[in-house]
């Protein structure tokens, strides 16, 4: 795809996405927008009581609904060593769901994006799981929809206990909302950031940014800069980039962490994105 036909893409699916709001609880291509009273779903069981805060293991990977054959035996291998996965596309799908299943001391907490109009009890969405019950879950769905599918995306947070220390950690799960105009985007950052500035404790915010362009991408670095944030980065730098523009979309960022270790799975096959762990202090 050339320059000239990645500008024009762009510009169409910004266009059609402009009169996307609130409004409508269905879409034109068969997925709803659920009331914020059910949005938030529980499963699984914790195995902790509290984080260590001398090295808490974090995955943050979008796992594209479990469509990759080998989800299904790479996924339980990859989590054993890790306190607190940040989810993006997690989904009602048994690909996905026979998977949670059999595993054993996490709790699951999503925010559902949207349902699937031909199927009852589905859902999409962003998810945190984690070897400790949260003290606070919070759940942020976006003002604007993305074009043509016309679906909502959720940004899912919760606050995790650590031992012998007062304050807790706030980890923030994204799944950006793709394809919109700059607005929508910028919308959602900006959703959180009360949030974070009210946060006495450090932070984790990671997961799939969709900035497809430098104006995003520039944006999003500021908005966590300002916040006082730093970037995680990578020597074996293969995460996943856009087929669109060759842009890296997915990210971690932190506050008031050390950042022990970090590290892409380039190797994996089972996502269209690839996992990425960081090894944090407080």
């Amino acid at each position: 795809m050339n320059k000239t036909t990645r500008t024009l893409l762009a510009a169409l699916v910004s266009t059609l996405s402009m009169n996307l709001s609130f409004s409508a609880t269905t879409s034109i291509a068969g997925y709803s927008t659920p009331p914020l009273s059910e949005i938030h779903l529980i499963s699984g069981q914790s195995s902790m009581d509290k984080l260590n805060p001398e090295r808490m293991s974090i995955l943050v990977w979008n796992i594209y609904k479990g469509g990759k054959p080998t989800f299904k035996t790479d996924f339980p291998e990859i989590i054993k060593d890790k306190d607190l996965l940040l989810i993006q596309e997690t989904d009602s799908h048994p690909n996905v769901q026979e998977v949670y299943k059999d595993i054993e001391g996490f709790r699951f907490d999503t925010g559902v994006s949207f349902t699937y109009d031909k199927y009852p009890n589905s859902f999409s969405g962003s998810a945190i799981a984690s070897k400790v019950d949260p003290s606070e879950v919070r759940l942020f769905r976006t003002k604007y929809r993305e074009p043509i599918v016309s679906t909502h995306k959720v940004v899912t947070s919760a606050t995790y206990p650590m031992a012998g220390k007062s304050e807790e950690l706030l980890a923030i799960s994204i799944h950006a909302i793709n394809f919109s105009p700059m607005v929508g985007f910028f919308h959602q950052l900006e959703q959180t950031s009360e949030m974070i500035k009210n946060h006495r404790g450090p932070i984790i915010f990671g997961g799939d940014f969709n900035c497809r362009s430098l104006t995003k991408t520039n944006y999003m670095r500021n908005f966590f800069k300002k916040l006082g944030f730093k970037e995680v980065t990578f020597t074996n730098d293969t995460r996943y980039r856009s087929g669109m523009t060759g842009r890296v979309i997915d990210y971690i960022f932190v506050r008031d962490l050390k950042i022990l270790e970090s590290q892409v799975y380039g190797e994996l096959t089972s996502s269209d994105h690839m996992a990425m762990r960081v090894e944090l202090s407080y």
